[in-house]
C-alpha cells in the first residue's frame, strides 16, 4: 500500500534551450547531457544550483548512439555506437574543451593506447576518443559513481574497464581505461549497473546482484576457474545457436516445435546465501596484465547476494516488451565527511532498485540485504529514478514522486547507537507515500541532476500498440538508426529542467499540510512527520559542497523535526511512545525548556500523554539531570500529580529535584498518603521530615511499618539512600547514627535484587564513615555489611569474596590487637551459627 498525499518536492520549471529534437538524455552531478535525434551530435549543459541550464559545448559522436553513461568520477561519456551495422564502445575524455561556437581538434585513440611522441609534454587541449574493443557486441553500459570504472554487458558476460590514470612529466594525468576482468555467468543482460564491486544485471524477467570479494588464496574453488571458463565462455559443441540461447535463458522453458507456446517458471526471490540455488553460474576471467603477472584471480571471488525471477503479468502486456523489467540503479550513500569530489570515497550503505511496468522494487544490498519497499504504480511506468530522498517515476502522461527509506538505513548504518534512548529513526520498513502526482503530456525519459530532475516528452499521435512497441528504444536489441525526417516535421517535443524544492522548505510544508491529518488520521498525522524527518536525514548524510552556514540551516531543522517528532510520540496514544524519549534527546533542548512549552498547550488533555510520562521519568530519574529550579521542579511534581500520582515519591528522591518547595512536596505526599498509602511513600515522607527538621513526625513516619517492609520500600526506590552514584542522602545519614542495622539491610536487599553492585555499596560505605570522621582501613559499619551479605550470600563466588575480605580484617585486627571503632552488629555467636 502507497499513501497518497499532495505535497509540491518542485520549486519551478524550465525549458532547456535545445536546437535539436533529443533522443536521449544522461546526467551527472551538475551535468547534462543531450542526445540529438538523427544528427550524431551532443550538447553539454552545465546545470546550476538556481536552475538555469546553461551550454558548455557541443560536439560530434562517431556514429550513431544507442546508448551513453556518464561518469562524474574522470569527467568522460560513455556510449555504445552503431556504424556500419557494427557497434563500438567508445569513451570521450576532455570534452570540456570543445567550447560552444569553436572547433576542437579531436584524437581517436585505443584504449590503452596513450598518445605521446610530439604530443608528449605538450598541453592536452583536445578531446580524445577512446575506443575499447569487445569479443561481442555490447547491449548495455554502467559507470560506477565511485571509482568511475565502466562496466559493459554482453552476451552471457560483463565486461569491467578499470579507470586508470596515467602519468606524464610536467603535466596533469591522462585518463585512460583498462580491461580488467570479464565475468560470464548464464544471463544475457539487457541492463547492467556498477558501483564498486558491486555488480547487478537484469534480463527480461530476472534480477541478480553480485558482489566481487577478495578471498584467500587456494579456497575451495579458486584453483579449477580458469579450466572451467572456456566451458561457459563458449557454447556446447554441436549445438545451434538457438538451442544454446534456450539453455542459456533460466527465465523461459522449452518450447513446443509449433513454438506458439513459452514457459515461465514461478516467481522466486533469493537473499544472501540463499542466493546459491538461483541455477546461476558465475566464473571469473582476469584480462588485466597486472592479474596475470600476479595472479589476482586466486584473491578475487563472487558472491551472489540478490536474485530474483519474475512472471509476466500477462493482465496488463500485449507482448513481452511490455512487462520486461526496466530501470536498473544501484545508488550509494557516503559516510558524512566525504566530499562528492574526493577520490577517496567510503560506502555507508548501497541500495539496487529495478522495476516491473507496475510495480518498484528497493533492497538494501550492503550492510544487509534485504527489500525495503515496494512501489504500486497507478498505471505502467515507462522509467523509475532513484535519488537518496525520491524516487521519480515516469508513466506516459504523469510524473510521480514517491519517498524513499534510503536514509532510514544509512542512519543505523552509520550510528550504532540508533534505536536507543539516546537516538531514534523512522523505521524502513514504514510504508512509502506518493507525495505528488503531476500531469506532464508524452513523457519519455527522465534523469536526475543533483536537486533537479531533467524530463523528455515528445507529443505523440495516437498509434497501435504495435507500432508503439516497434517504436522502443532497446540496448539490448540495437538496431541501424533510420534517417529521420526534419525536426519540423515531428510532433512537438520538449526538454524540461524541474529545480526539487529545497530540502527545509519541502519538510516545512509537509509539516504544515500534516496538521490536516492531526485529528481525522493519526497515523497520516506522524507518517508525514516522518517522512519530512527523513529527509532532512539524507540531506545530512549527503556529502554536500554547500557552505557550513546552509548545513547549520540543515542541523537547526533537523533538530526542530526532533522536536515535532518528540511532541508527536508524547502526546498521542500509541503503541510506540517511548520514542518520545529519544526525539526529545535529539532535539538538543533541556528539560526545562521542553516542560515550559509543554505548559503553553491548550489542548490540555493532550500535555501529559504516556510518552511525555515516559520521557519525564527517564530524565528525572535515569538520567543525571542539572538542578531543576524551584519553579521547574514544581511543575514537574503538578505533572505526576495530574498524570501519574504514584510516581511523585520517586520524582522527589531524584537529585534535581532538590530545590523543590519542601513544604508543597510535603502537602502532595501526604494526601498520596491517604488514598494509596505504601512504605516508600511513608519513607519519602521521613526524608522530607528530616528535611524540615521535624524528628518528631520523622520518628511517626518510620514506626508505620515494621523493618522489612520499609526495606521493601527502600528496594523500590533506592535513591533514598544514595544519589548520584554513591552519595549518601540525608536519611541514610541519619540512619547510619540510628539505625543501622536497618541501613545494612536495605543494601543488602538492594545487592539481591541487582540494583546495586558490591563494589559500589563498599564505596557508599567508606564514604559514609569518612563524613563521621572515622577513617580506618575497613570501618566497622562496612564490616558489618561483609557480615551481613556472608550471612545471606547463597552464590558460591561471592561468599569466597566476602570470606577474603573478612578473613584480612580478623587477621589484621588481631595481629595488631585493635578493637573496632563500634560495637559490631553482630557477635561471634551470630556468625557461627549462620
Amino acid at each position: 500500500m502507497v499513501r497518497v498525499y499532495n505535497c509540491h518536492p518542485f520549486s519551478s520549471q524550465q525549458i532547456v534551450g535545445v536546437a535539436q529534437e533529443p533522443a536521449a538524455v544522461c546526467c551527472g552531478r551538475d551535468t547534462l547531457f543531450v542526445l540529438c535525434a538523427g544528427a550524431g551530435r551532443v550538447q553539454a549543459f552545465s546545470v546550476s544550483r538556481q536552475g538555469g541550464c546553461e551550454p558548455l559545448c557541443t560536439f560530434s559522436t562517431l556514429g550513431t548512439v544507442q546508448g551513453l553513461a556518464y561518469s562524474q568520477t574522470g569527467d568522460y561519456l560513455a556510449t555504445i555506437e552503431e556504424r556500419s551495422g557494427i557497434l563500438y564502445l567508445r569513451a570521450y575524455l576532455n570534452w570540456r574543451r570543445c567550447e560552444a561556437g569553436r572547433d576542437c581538434r579531436v584524437g581517436v585513440r585505443m584504449v590503452g593506447h596513450i598518445l605521446d611522441g610530439p604530443f608528449q609534454g605538450a598541453p592536452k587541449d583536445q578531446m580524445e576518443i577512446v575506443e575499447m574493443p569487445l569479443a561481442d557486441p555490447p547491449t548495455c553500459l554502467s559507470c560506477c559513481p565511485v571509482k568511475g570504472d565502466l562496466i559493459v554487458g554482453c552476451w552471457n558476460k560483463v565486461v569491467l574497464f578499470h579507470l586508470k590514470k596515467q602519468i606524464l612529466d610536467g603535466h596533469p594525468p591522462l585518463l585512460d581505461f583498462e580491461r580488467v576482468l570479464i565475468l560470464h555467468f548464464s544471463l544475457n543482460p539487457l541492463s547492467v549497473s556498477l558501483c564498486d564491486g558491486c555488480v547487478a544485471v537484469t534480463t527480461d524477467l530476472e534480477v541478480l546482484v553480485l558482489m566481487l570479494e577478495p578471498s584467500q588464496p587456494g579456497e575451495a574453488g579458486d584453483q579449477d576457474r580458469a579450466q572451467k571458463m572456456r566451458e561457459v565462455a563458449d557454447p556446447g559443441e554441436g549445438k545451434s545457436a538457438e538451442e544454446s540461447k534456450i539453455e542459456d535463458s533460466p527465465s523461459v522453458g522449452p518450447r513446443d516445435g509449433s513454438e506458439e507456446f513459452v514457459l515461465f517458471q514461478s516467481p522466486l526471490e533469493l537473499l544472501d546465501e540463499d542466493t546459491c540455488a538461483s541455477g546461476v553460474s558465475t566464473l571469473l576471467e582476469w584480462t588485466s596484465v597486472q592479474g596475470l603477472r600476479t595472479d589476482l584471480r586466486n584473491c578475487l571471488h563472487v558472491r551472489q547476494i540478490l536474485y530474483r525471477r519474475f512472471a509476466p503479468d500477462l493482465s496488463h502486456i500485449y507482448s513481452i516488451e511490455e512487462t520486461a523489467l526496466h530501470s536498473l540503479q544501484l545508488l550509494p550513500m557516503y559516510t558524512t565527511g566525504c566530499p562528492p569530489g574526493s577520490e577517496e570515497k567510503e560506502i555507508l550503505s548501497l541500495f539496487c532498485f529495478f522495476s516491473m511496468p507496475h510495480v518498484g522494487y528497493l533492497y538494501s544490498v550492503g550492510k544487509m540485504v534485504q527489500l525495503l519497499s515496494t512501489y504500486q504504480y497507478p498505471e505502467k511506468a515507462k522509467q523509475a529514478v532513484l535519488s537518496s530522498q525520491f524516487l521519480h517515476v515516469i508513466t506516459r502522461n504523469d510524473l510521480q514522486c514517491y519517498t524513499v527509506r534510503c536514509s532510514a538505513v544509512a542512519a543505523r548504518d552509520e550510528d550504532p547507537e540508533m534505536d536507543t534512548n539516546n537516538k531514534a529513526c523512522p523505521a524502513f520498513f514504514m510504508q512509502v507515500c506518493a507525495l505528488r502526482m503531476q500531469l506532464f503530456i508524452g513523457l519519455q525519459a527522465a534523469c536526475h541532476s543533483r536537486n533537479h530532475l531533467i524530463l523528455l516528452t515528445r507529443a505523440e499521435a495516437e498509434v497501435s500498440v504495435e507500432e508503439r512497441g516497434s517504436k522502443k528504444l532497446s540496448l539490448h536489441k540495437p538496431k541501424a538508426s533510420k534517417k529521420r525526417a526534419p525536426v519540423t516535421n515531428q510532433p512537438g517535443w520538449n526538454l524540461y529542467c524541474l529545480q526539487i524544492i529545497p530540502t527545509i522548505q519541502l519538510c516545512r510544508e509537509m509539516v504544515e499540510y500534516s496538521k490536516s491529518y492531526e485529528a481525522c488520521s493519526p497515523q497520516s498525522y506522524v507518517h508525514l512527520l516522518s517522512e519530512a524527518h527523513l529527509l532532512l536525514k539524507a540531506a545530512l548524510l549527503e556529502p554536500s559542497p554547500c557552505d557550513p552556514d546552509k548545513r547549520e540551516d540543515v542541523l537547526s531543522a533537523f533538530k526542530e523535526s526532533c522536536l515535532q517528532m518528540g511532541d508527536c510520540y508524547s502526546r498521542l496514544d500509541m503503541d510506540d511512545f517511548h520514542l518520545a524519549l529519544p526525539y526529545y534527546q535529539m532535539s538538543g533542548l533541556p528539560l526545562s525548556d521542553i516542560i515550559s512549552t509543554r505548559f503553553s498547550w491548550e489542548n490540555k488533555s493532550q500535555k501529559f500523554g504516556k510518552g511525555f510520562i515516559y520521557y519525564l521519568k527517564h530524565c528525572i530519574c535515569h538520567e543525571g539531570q542539572d538542578l531543576l529550579s524551584e519553579e521547574m521542579a514544581n511543575q514537574v511534581l503538578h505533572v505526576f500529580k495530574v498524570a501519574e500520582p504514584t510516581y511523585i515519591p520517586h520524582a522527589l528522591c531524584s537529585p534535581c529535584m532538590g530545590n523543590i518547595c519542601l513544604r508543597t512536596a510535603w502537602d502532595h505526599l501526604e494526601r498520596l498518603s491517604m488514598v494509596s498509602p505504601s512504605p516508600l511513600v511513608m519513607l519519602t515522607k521521613a526524608s522530607f521530615a528530616l528535611r524540615l527538621q521535624d524528628l518528631q513526625q520523622y520518628n511517626t513516619q518510620m514506626e508505620r511499618y515494621t523493618e522489612m517492609k520499609l526495606v521493601l520500600g527502600f528496594v523500590d526506590e533506592p535513591m533514598l539512600l544514595l544519589c548520584g552514584g554513591i552519595v549518601a542522602t540525608e536519611l541514610a545519614r541519619h540512619l547510619e547514627k540510628t539505625q543501622p542495622g536497618l541501613l545494612i539491610t536495605a543494601f543488602v536487599a538492594l545487592l539481591d535484587s541487582k540494583k546495586l553492585q558490591l563494589e559500589e555499596a563498599d564505596l557508599f560505605f567508606r564514604e559514609i564513615c569518612k563524613e563521621e570522621g572515622e577513617e580506618p582501613v575497613e570501618p566497622q559499619l562496612l564490616v558489618d555489611f561483609w557480615e551481613a551479605m556472608l550471612v545471606a550470600g547463597n552464590e558460591e563466588e561471592l561468599v569466597q569474596r566476602l570470606l577474603g575480605k573478612l578473613v584480612s580484617v580478623y587477621v589484621r585486627r588481631t595481629a595488631a590487637r585493635l578493637e573496632p571503632e563500634r560495637k559490631p552488629l553482630r557477635t561471634l555467636e551470630d556468625l557461627v551459627v549462620h
